[in-house]
């Protein structure tokens, strides 16, 4: 990666909707080689997609939920794979430390939060989830992904 690459990056951190032809006109180059430099990042899986941040109370969502999971450990990736499977969950990773696994979902109300740690649960090869709610919504910024 060099001074382009950087600056195309530090770019679409702060909008990833910022046209290639004005970070072109920005760094005194084409908007052939922005292109071609954000396709290669993009091979090289240094930029991984982009996507929209949604605030979740405002599309029906009243809780954010961590889940904290222990599994028995043979079966870890597989109960990863379902688990991100489910609707409502929209991150899950493994861990290392209290838990085996911890996800974050959302939930409309504590029927909802109830019928999903239930469903949870139920996967076979789960020995344990606790709940725990984030108080105030995790803010994601991208900008500070620092280069």
């Amino acid at each position: 990666m060099d001074e382009i690459d950087l600056a195309l990056i530090q770019a679409l951190k702060n909008d990833a909707r910022t046209p290639f032809r004005d970070i072109a006109r920005k760094l005194k180059v084409s908007p052939d080689t922005i292109s071609n430099r954000y396709r290669k990042l993009q091979k090289n899986g240094v930029i991984q997609g982009s996507t929209v941040l949604i605030n979740p109370e405002k599309i029906g969502y009243n809780s954010v939920i961590i889940l904290m999971i222990d599994v028995e450990p043979e079966y870890s990736s597989w109960i990863l794979n379902e688990l991100i499977k489910m609707v409502d969950i929209i991150v899950v990773t493994e861990t290392i430390g209290d838990c085996d696994l911890m996800a974050i979902g959302v939930t409309r109300n504590f029927e909802h939060l109830s019928d999903l740690t239930l469903r949870i649960s139920n996967i076979p090869h789960i020995k344990n989830v606790q709940v725990s709610f984030l108080i105030r919504y995790m803010k994601i910024y991208p900008e500070y992904f620092i280069i």
